[in-house]
């Protein structure tokens, strides 16, 4: 993991958004890793290398918490670790304003591509706006569950 999750949401620690168990909608349970002020981002070792044409991470949305979906996600995919080329990217489709707490899997399938590292970028919302009850304030992301096939 690239980013610095908050301490108060961890989903259990670096493996917790891919040990299997997926978080609910209450967020309060500590199954989600949060990143506020930063976008999330990290890269997964397959071990070796092999064909992948799946990308899925789920993200909740909790607005009147500042828990906001990724503006969107950026997949890539590498043999070495250095050198990553873009696969595709996942646009975000639910409004800020939407007050239902909700979980949303922004997940990409492709044609297969062979990788031994997966990179995930998920990009932050940024300052709440005026609307907002917390204007002002940084938004959160909340991940958890990342699935590469």
């Amino acid at each position: 993991i690239i980013s610095k999750y908050n301490p108060q949401y961890t989903a259990g620690g670096d493996k917790g958004i891919i040990d299997g168990v997926g978080g609910e909608t209450n967020w309060r349970k500590g199954e989600w890793q949060g990143y506020q002020s930063q976008n999330f981002e990290c890269i997964i070792d397959l071990k070796k290398e092999q064909a992948v044409s799946s990308f899925n991470a789920s993200f909740l949305q909790d607005t009147r918490a500042w828990i906001v979906m990724p503006t969107k996600v950026e997949n890539y995919t590498s043999s070495d670790n250095i050198n990553f080329k873009l696969v595709g990217t996942i646009n975000n489709t639910i409004d800020a304003k939407d007050y239902e707490v909700q979980i949303k899997n922004l997940d990409l399938k492709t044609e297969s591509v062979k990788a031994r590292y997966v990179k995930v970028k998920a990009y932050n919302y940024g300052k709440l706006p005026e609307w907002h009850q917390g204007a002002g304030g940084d938004a959160f992301i909340f991940v958890d569950e990342i699935d590469i096939k």
